[in-house]
């Protein structure tokens, strides 16, 4: 069995996350994550993703952390 922790973050770029969807987006990410893992080992377990989204900059907008 693996483990594999993974942290990303989104530098310089505008997140698709909108703050009041941030369960959807989670859940998402989990999806995609576990069907790309799937094509490189038999069985995959996602569990624990997080999403935080940045503070907003001086224009209101948010970047993605």
């Amino acid at each position: 069995m693996c483990v594999v922790h993974m942290r990303v973050q989104c530098s310089e770029r505008f997140s698709e996350v909108l703050v009041d969807d941030v369960e959807h987006t989670e859940l998402i990410i989990e999806s995609i994550l576990g069907t790309a893992l799937l094509e490189l080992f038999d069985a995959v377990v996602v569990e624990n993703v997080i999403v935080n989204p940045a503070p907003e900059d001086d224009d209101g907008i948010g970047e993605c952390g």
